[in-house]
C-alpha cells in the first residue's frame, strides 16, 4: 500500500454512506472509524454517531462495557491527497473535553453541557458518571485523514500520559494507512493500550540492530493473563491463526496441570507470544509493568483460554513479548509477512494445517467481511461448533466453513483428483489462488450452494460420496457459465436461501444430479476392470483427469442420460431466470 493511499477507506466511507443516506460524510468517516476499530458492528457504530450543531466537538461516543471503557471521538474526513494540517484548537479541545470527563469537580462540566444538544449532553453525563463512580478507561482518539504536527500530537498525548485511567490518540492520515493494513489482514478491531503486570523482578531486554526489533522475556501471574482476555475478548487473537480448540489433549492436559500441580505450569508450558507496536516499562503502584500498545497474542491463545476459565490459578507463564517496527511504503508488505512467519513458528503444540497457514490470507478476510454483510457467518480459522455459536449469537442465517468452500470449488474448477487428496491440499499455493482468487462473495456462494446441493443428493449412498466431486466437477461444466452472471446467481441464492418456497424450481436440477451420479456409477462399471483385478469405487474415483474420460463417456451412446439432462438443465436456466427476488 502507497503512503497516500486511502482509495480503500474511502470506497468503505462511500458504501456506509449509501447504506445510511441519513448521515453526512463525515460521519459516515466516524462509523467507518468505529465498525473497524471499536465495535465491529456497523449499526452500533452509526447508534454512537452524536456529530451536530452543538455536539461539543464530540462526533460519537461508545461505551464499551465488555472493556469497561469510554471511547470519545472526533473526527476529520479530508478528501484531498494532499490535506492541510489541522488546528491545534480542535485537537486541544478534545483534550479540554476529556479533563472536564475526569474531574471530580462538577462545575466546570455543567458549564460546558449548558448550550449542548439534548442527546449529546445525556451520553455525557453517562459516561462521567461510569469513569467517576464505575472506575471506567477513558479514550480520547482525534481521526482525520488529514495531517497533525508531531509537536501537537505530542503535546495531546502528553496531557494524558500520566494518568492510569485515561489515554489521547490521534490517527491522522499515515496512522490510517497503517490501520488499513490492519483492518485488511483482519487484525480489527485493535486491542486497547494494556499494561502486562511483570511477575517478579526477572525481566530480559533485548534491541536487533539490525531488524529493528525489540524483545522482552518474563513472567506474568496465569490469573493475570487469563484476566487479560476476560477483559479484552476475542481481539486478542485476531492475528493468531486458529480459534479456541476445547477440549483437545493438549488442553486438558492443561486444565489437569492447573488444577493439581499449578506450580509446575511454568516448566510444561510453551508461554505466550505477543507481538504489539509499542512496549516500554513503567512502575505503576510500586509494581513493574510492560505497556502494550496495539498487542496480538499470536502464540498461546489455548494457554489464555484456559486460564481465563481458572481464573483462582496460582500458576505462572513464560510471556514473550516482541515489538515490530511499522515504517510506512513498502514495509508493510514485509510487517505482513514477518508476522505471518512468526505466528506459523511459534505455533506448534497443536498441529498447524495448511488450512490454518492460510486463515489470515488477505483474501480470507475479506471474504469473511463481504459474507457478514449478506448475512453469512464465514469460519475461516479452525475452533469449535460451540465457539463458533459463541462468536456469532444470532446474527446469521448460514454457517460457510472455508475448508467446505474449498472443497466445493476446487470439485468445479481444478481435477477432482485434487479434492480427493484431502482438503490441506486445497490451502497449498499451486491451487490455491485458482480457488480463492477474489471473485465476488456472492459468486462464492454459488460454488458453495451448487456443492451443497450435490452434497445432499449424495448423502445416504457412499459410492455416491466417491463419485461426489466428478459429478460436481461434470454439472459446473454444463450450468457454470449462466451461473456466474450476476442476475442469475442472484437470483440462484436467493430461491436456494428458501428452498421451501422454490423447491419446485430446483426439480430440473435435482434430476439432473440423481442421473449424473447414475451414470458415474455406470461409466465405473464400465471401466473398474483392470489387468490384475477389480478397482473399488473408493479407489477408481480417485484417478487423476478422469473428469476428461468421464466427459467422452457422457457424449458417448453408452450414456442413455445425456439428453434428457440436457432439457433439465435448459428447464432449471428458465426457471432461475425467471425468479423475481422482489
Amino acid at each position: 500500500m502507497k503512503k497516500d493511499d486511502l482509495f480503500g477507506l474511502h470506497k468503505e466511507v462511500l458504501e456506509i454512506r449509501d447504506r445510511h443516506p441519513q448521515i453526512s460524510f463525515d460521519n459516515a468517516f466516524v462509523s467507518w472509524f468505529l465498525r473497524a476499530f471499536i465495535v465491529d458492528n456497523e449499526d452500533v457504530a452509526v447508534e454512537a454517531l452524536k456529530g451536530g450543531p452543538s455536539d461539543k466537538g464530540v462526533d460519537a461516543i461508545y461505551l464499551d462495557h465488555d472493556a469497561r471503557t469510554v471511547f470519545v471521538l472526533q473526527g476529520k474526513y479530508r478528501v484531498s491527497s494532499k490535506p492541510s494540517a489541522e488546528k491545534r484548537s480542535d485537537v486541544i479541545a478534545l483534550a479540554d473535553l476529556g479533563y472536564s470527563l475526569l474531574s471530580q469537580e462538577r462545575s466546570g462540566f455543567h458549564a460546558l453541557l449548558q448550550d449542548a444538544e439534548v442527546t449529546v449532553k445525556n451520553v455525557l453525563e453517562k459516561a462521567r458518571n461510569l469513569i467517576i463512580k464505575r472506575n471506567y478507561r477513558l479514550v480520547l482518539q482525534f481521526v482525520t485523514t488529514g495531517k497533525v504536527s508531531d509537536e501537537l500530537r505530542g503535546e495531546a498525548i502528553n496531557r494524558f500520559d500520566y494518568l492510569s485511567n485515561a489515554s489521547f490518540q490521534v490517527f491522522s492520515r499515515d496512522d490510517l494507512v497503517r490501520l488499513m493494513q490492519d483492518y485488511i489482514e483482519g487484525a480489527s478491531p485493535p486491542v486497547p493500550t494494556i499494561s502486562l503486570q511483570i511477575h517478579g523482578e526477572q525481566l530480559f531486554n533485548r534491541f536487533d540492530q539490525k531488524t529493528g526489533i525489540s524483545s522482552w522475556v518474563f513472567t506474568m501471574s496465569g490469573q493475570d493473563l487469563g484476566k487479560l482476555y476476560n477483559d479484552i475478548g476475542d481481539r486478542l487473537f485476531a492475528r493468531n491463526i486458529r480459534g479456541f480448540l476445547g477440549n483437545t489433549d493438549i488442553n486438558l492436559g492443561m486444565s489437569h496441570t492447573l488444577k493439581n500441580e499449578p506450580e509446575y505450569f511454568w516448566y510444561f508450558n510453551n508461554g505466550v507470544t505477543i507481538i504489539c507496536d509499542e512496549a516500554r516499562q513503567i512502575t505503576e503502584r510500586g509494581r513493574k509493568n510492560l505497556r502494550v500498545t496495539n498487542g496480538q497474542i499470536i502464540n498461546g491463545q489455548q494457554t489464555t483460554r484456559i486460564l481465563s476459565l481458572r481464573g483462582d490459578s496460582d500458576s505462572t507463564v513464560l510471556v514473550k513479548v516482541i515489538v515490530v517496527p511499522r515504517n510506512l511504503g513498502s514495509a508493510h508488505d514485509h510487517y505482513g509477512h514477518l508476522v505471518g512467519q512468526i505466528v506459523s513458528a511459534t505455533n506448534w503444540q497443536n498441529a498447524i494445517s495448511q488450512s490454518d497457514l492460510k486463515s489470515n490470507d488477505v483474501e480470507q478476510v475479506r471474504l469473511e467481511r463481504d459474507l457478514r454483510k449478506i448475512g453469512y457467518q464465514y469460519l475461516r480459522k479452525r475452533q469449535t461448533k460451540t465457539e463458533a455459536r459463541r462468536i456469532a449469537g444470532n446474527r446469521y442465517r448460514y454457517i460457510i466453513k472455508k475448508e467446505t468452500l474449498a472443497q466445493y470449488i476446487g470439485a468445479c474448477l481444478l481435477d477432482p483428483y485434487e479434492v480427493r487428496l484431502g482438503k490441506d491440499r486445497l490451502f497449498e499455493d499451486d491451487v490455491y489462488s485458482t480457488i480463492f482468487n477474489g471473485r465476488p462473495a456472492t459468486e462464492y456462494i454459488t460454488f458453495y450452494w451448487l456443492g451443497d446441493f450435490a452434497s445432499y443428493i449424495s448423502r445416504g449412498d457412499i459410492r455416491r460420496s466417491y463419485a461426489k466431486w466428478l459429478v460436481l466437477n461434470f454439472l459446473w461444466n454444463q450450468i457454470g457459465n449462466p451461473l456466474q452472471k450476476i442476475t442469475f446467481r442472484e437470483n440462484f441464492r436467493y430461491s436456494y436461501e428458501r428452498y421451501y418456497k422454490f423447491s419446485h424450481e430446483f426439480k430440473p436440477l435435482r434430476s439432473s444430479i440423481e442421473a449424473m451420479f447414475k451414470a458415474a456409477m455406470l461409466f465405473y462399471r464400465l471401466n473398474k476392470n483392470v489387468k490384475g483385478g477389480i478397482f473399488d469405487e473408493s479407489t477408481f474415483f480417485k484417478h487423476k483427469s478422469l473428469h476428461y474420460k468421464f466427459e467422452k463417456f457422457w457424449k458417448s451412446s453408452k450414456n442413455p442420460k445425456r439428453d434428457v439432462v440436457s432439457k433439465r438443465l435448459k428447464k432449471f436456466i428458465k426457471n432461475m431466470q425467471g425468479i423475481n427476488t422482489h
